[in-house]
């Protein structure tokens, strides 16, 4: 049978402690820094989750007319 490096290459990286801290903070368990890392950053989500999520609101009318309003009385100089 051959022989099978296991290693992964590793990297070095500086970090403020408070955010040492957070990070700490976060590990569950067992967890490496990479894995809690690797985690967080999967975990996160985009803006577009968000789209429409006004759409029925009974406020937005009210604001969009609010901003229609400023901007017609609003005065450009140049």
């Amino acid at each position: 049978m051959g022989y099978v490096d296991l290693c992964m290459a590793s990297k070095n990286i500086a970090i403020r402690e408070d955010v040492y801290q957070k990070l700490l903070g976060a590990k569950k368990g067992g967890e490496s820094f990479s894995e809690v890392i690797e985690r967080l950053l999967e975990n996160r989500s985009s803006l577009i989750h968000f789209s429409g999520v006004l759409a029925d609101n009974p406020y937005l009318k009210a604001i969009k007319d609010d901003i229609e309003k400023i901007r017609s009385e609003a005065v450009i100089r140049i």
